[in-house]
């Protein structure tokens, strides 16, 4: 695994800088003072450092399946110059104990803001792209299903990167009330209201999770049963992320405890 993240080094080095700053601000967050929300304003720079390191080993290694190089590596760039000035403005705006995001308190929080809107949505045409040219690709040193597998995880992580757009529109994650009401630990969910952040979350993870499932499947089924499992499995996660955001657009907490 270390050797094929190590083929793209742009989104290797990405993901292990975003791995060590995710680590360095857990230890941070129990000296921080700063509140933001009514929470440890560490907790979201901590978040989006994960998240990315996540999001980068997994395209380093799915890219390793795309025949076109050139693109691999103008993708692969593009994500690096993006997802580090997204961390960078979060992080700095909570060392300020000021919001990144929906932040109309002055006008440096609002040029930043609309700043990370910019580099957001061209990481996200990108990755439409990169999936295009992935579809369309004749041939993959990987089995059927595991194809599947990915172009389905794909299609779902642009999808709901989009969502992430609607989100953003809205200048809050919460439907019935302001941001900030009592959320679940870490992931600070609201426990009271609607929140749009949990189709987004399981959305874009699907880049992760319907990939996994698939090398899980391949390995005890042939590739016609373990097609027809990826389709049934696809379509009940997407139905299951379609129920949160929908009850979040109804005003109802995801989780309530």
């Amino acid at each position: 695994m270390k050797q094929n993240l190590l083929k793209n080094k742009a989104l290797f080095w990405l993901g292990a800088i975003h791995l060590f700053v995710g680590i360095v601000l857990i230890f941070y967050s129990f000296f921080n003072e700063m509140v933001v929300l009514g929470i440890n304003s560490m907790i979201k720079p901590i978040k989006f450092a994960l998240s990315i390191w996540i999001y980068s080993w997994t395209m380093a290694l799915i890219l390793n399946y795309v025949t076109d190089t050139r693109k691999v590596k103008i993708y692969s760039w593009v994500a690096a110059v993006c997802m580090i000035f997204e961390q960078i403005a979060i992080t700095f705006q909570a060392l300020r104990g000021e919001l990144s995001h929906f932040n109309r308190a002055n006008f440096f929080g609002m040029i930043l803001f609309s700043l990370m809107g910019v580099f957001i949505l061209t990481i996200t045409l990108w990755t439409v792209h990169i999936t295009y040219v992935f579809i369309k690709q004749k041939t993959y040193d990987l089995s059927p299903v595991m194809v599947l597998s990915i172009k389905i995880g794909l299609i779902y992580f642009i999808t709901f990167s989009l969502f992430g757009g609607y989100v953003s529109s809205q200048q809050r994650h919460t439907v019935g009330a302001a941001d900030g009401s009592r959320g679940l630990w870490f992931l600070n969910w609201s426990r009271l209201y609607g929140d749009l952040r949990v189709a987004h979350f399981f959305g874009i993870h699907a880049l992760q999770i319907i990939p996994l499932f698939g090398l899980l499947i391949s390995s005890r089924y042939n590739t016609l049963k373990a097609t027809k499992v990826i389709w049934v499995f696809s379509i009940v996660y997407l139905s299951f992320v379609s129920l949160t955001m929908f009850q979040a657009l109804a005003g109802m907490p995801f989780f309530r405890m």
